[in-house]
């Protein structure tokens, strides 16, 4: 087995936000979600691996208890939790189960901005969320934003001075499909939006944070280690419906379907997945582009793709950093989609 990272989706949500493009469910989660999650590993041959990062993700996985005890300590273990459900206990809870980190969505602190937003929790939910994970002794929390909202400024401020080890800052998207998509909901103007989020990387750096990758900050040695394993290229194994793992050339994807997904675990069958086997070529295009979101840059092998690399450095995009690694400028971080479409 290659992988040393895995990621868990809970799809699992008590109301869909308006601008969530990800594969979720409304309905109760089963009760038994976590032995689910550990037959499908021990189908895939996981059994008795000993992971290095474990991600748990979703959806709101801080509806059901965090699977913990059916998977060996890893060194880094974080799960995404919604501030309501992050009572003194459930809070004691994550700390008992061997949990390192915690991924808090907050979004904002703006009350308004919340509710505009669909979020089941209010600003002050928020802050004694976080307090309540300081108090059972989880010293590795990451707050996410959303930029180009009203009240982001504020609640950039109110982030910091609850001192996380790392923030996540993501401008609203429109995505097709979503609430805010069919209420014809429009986001800032990408020059505004450009300038919020070069102010916002400002702010941060002023306050100790670096920005590591495109949307991610934190503080010395807090970057988030599973998705910078990703992001470098490194294998990594899934469980759960819609969850995706990529080993070696393969890509696996599961069908977002979680009832289909637990009565196929419930017949002893791997669920319904899409599979696919990338080219050596596709591959190792993958994976650059991945690495492009990264501060600490790629290293373009090839000579047209150094061709490439120069061409974006003339427009600003790209710059050197010695040694035949490239990294994205703040302006090309801001149209990171578009350099990697180029590239």
């Amino acid at each position: 087995m290659s992988a040393r990272n895995l990621y868990i989706h809970v799809p699992f949500c008590a109301a869909k936000c308006p601008y969530c493009a990800f594969y979720s469910e409304t309905f109760p989660p089963y009760a038994d979600y976590a032995e689910l999650v550990a037959r499908e590993l021990e189908l895939k041959g996981f059994a008795d691996a000993c992971w290095e990062t474990v991600y748990i993700g979703g959806g709101t996985p801080s509806l059901i208890p965090p699977p913990s005890s059916l998977i060996p300590q890893p060194s880094e273990f974080t799960v995404e939790c919604n501030p309501a459900d992050i009572t003194p206990q459930y809070a004691a809870l994550l700390a008992a189960s061997g949990i390192t980190r915690v991924s808090v969505g907050v979004q904002s602190f703006n009350d308004d901005t919340l509710r505009f937003l669909g979020r089941r929790h209010g600003a002050a939910t928020a802050r004694v969320a976080v307090s309540g994970l300081r108090h059972a002794g989880l010293g590795n929390i990451s707050l996410d934003l959303i930029a180009a909202v009203p009240g982001f400024a504020e609640s950039l401020a109110e982030a910091t001075a609850l001192g996380p080890e790392h923030i996540s800052v993501y401008p609203l998207s429109i995505e097709p499909g979503t609430g805010f998509h069919k209420r014809g909901v429009k986001t800032l103007p990408d020059d505004r939006l450009m300038d919020e989020l070069a102010w916002a990387e400002d702010y941060l750096a002023a306050r100790g944070y670096t920005r590591y990758e495109i949307s991610n900050y934190c503080k010395p040695g807090r970057e988030c280690r599973h998705n910078l394993a990703v992001w470098q290229g490194a294998d990594y194994a899934a469980a759960g419906p819609s969850a995706a793992s990529r080993t070696g050339l393969e890509r696996r994807v599961n069908a977002p379907d979680a009832r289909a997904w637990a009565e196929s675990l419930g017949d002893g069958k791997l669920p319904p997945c899409f599979v696919e086997t990338l080219t050596p070529d596709e591959d190792e295009r993958e994976r650059f582009t991945t690495g492009l979101r990264l501060a600490s840059g790629v290293r373009p092998e090839g000579v047209e793709r150094v061709a490439t690399c120069e061409n974006l450095l003339k427009a600003g995009l790209m710059e050197h950093l010695g040694g035949g690694v490239y990294t994205l400028t703040r302006r090309g971080r801001e149209v990171a989609d578009a350099v990697a479409g180029e590239m």
